[in-house]
């Protein structure tokens, strides 16, 4: 994943939510992501970094690929790196946003509903997730400069 700030390699397993990763793959050999913004940069009121927000083709937090995915049991910790779907409240709520959790102490919050199917996680360019956390932004958590999603480019892992 190409963004305005630099490159950030994410590694996807079918294993952990088959429906999402497939849904998440599907949009991104597409280009449905490219030129999207992260349009949430959300800290927890204690200042912890808690996730940076993407995949929304409006910029706003509400928009979707015009259609949802059923939810999935969640496998696997949400920890620093961890790439994982957003959602609303409501079941089978999930379309195209994202989210890359911040900093292994922002769990807490995501472990206590355990309703957000993890993707996979970022393998290099975690620095340009701290980069993208670190953008100004405004009372509502949105970027005052916005970061974009440049281009994704989908590959098979090596054998």
């Amino acid at each position: 994943m190409a963004t305005s700030l630099g490159e950030i390699t994410l590694l996807v397993e079918a294993d952990l939510s088959p429906i999402a990763v497939g849904n998440f793959v599907a949009l991104a050999e597409c280009g449905f992501y490219n030129d999207v913004i992260f349009h949430r940069i959300a800290y927890m009121q204690d200042g912890t970094p808690f996730v940076i927000q993407g995949g929304d083709p409006t910029g706003t937090g509400m928009g979707d690929p015009g259609y949802k995915i059923q939810d999935e049991p969640v496998v696997g910790d949400y920890r620093r790196g961890v790439l994982a779907m957003a959602r609303s409240a409501a079941p089978n709520s999930q379309g195209s946003q994202f989210f890359i959790v911040l900093d292994d102490g922002a769990a807490g919050p995501l472990e206590s509903v355990r309703t957000y199917a993890i993707l996979g996680e970022v393998t290099a360019g975690l620095d340009v997730v701290d980069a993208i956390a670190a953008v100004e932004r405004d009372q509502e958590d949105r970027p005052v400069v916005p970061v974009t999603i440049l281009s994704t480019t989908v590959s098979s892992p090596a054998p």
